[in-house]
């Protein structure tokens, strides 16, 4: 089993509504890991949305904190670690995922995740704009080539279960 076989977190990357969250769950279910969500801790411990945490706090602020909360999940050990849509950008978060993790980068077509982040609106970036598409387009093309120079990359359309078997495959070669 793969589990046993870890010797790293893993870390979950990709733009936002690619998936991360929802795959790490089940991911980390399946290998019997925690996991955790990047956005989710710094929302509990800064008592804020991740949309108030950059209007009130402001950008430079939030990704200090998300710095901060990213590399201490990673030393737990071997979990499974969902990023912000944003995190792999940060230079200083990019290299040290790089150092200390297996990085998956979910990638989805613009159609997928235009109708997945049209669900809900808590996505800072989205929030101002009048053509969401359109900026997400513009988003998805300026990441992917650091998105690139993750370990491993999975085309997430598929629902979160079926992803699952695929990237246990993926780990599984990765660390031959």
């Amino acid at each position: 089993m793969i589990k046993k076989t870890l010797t790293k977190p893993v870390v979950l990357i990709g733009v936002m509504g690619s998936g991360k969250s929802t795959v790490g769950k089940k991911l980390a279910r399946k290998l019997n890991l925690q996991f955790y969500d990047s956005d989710k801790i710094l929302e509990e411990r800064e008592a804020l949305s991740i949309v108030d945490i950059h209007d009130f706090m402001g950008e430079r602020y939030f990704q200090q904190k998300e710095e901060e909360v990213i590399k201490e999940i990673i030393g737990y050990g071997v979990v499974v670690l969902s990023t912000g849509g944003s995190s792999f950008m940060n230079e200083n978060i990019r290299n040290f995922i790089r150092e200390n993790t297996i990085s998956i980068w979910l990638d989805s077509d613009l159609d997928t995740i235009y109708e997945r982040v049209s669900r809900r609106n808590t996505r800072p970036e989205l929030m101002a704009s009048d053509n969401k598409k359109e900026l997400l387009e513009k988003m998805m093309k300026e990441r992917e080539p650091v998105f690139k120079q993750a370990d491993i990359k999975i085309e997430s359309d598929l629902e979160a279960h079926h992803l699952v078997g695929t990237i246990i495959e993926k780990l599984e070669a990765y660390q031959k």
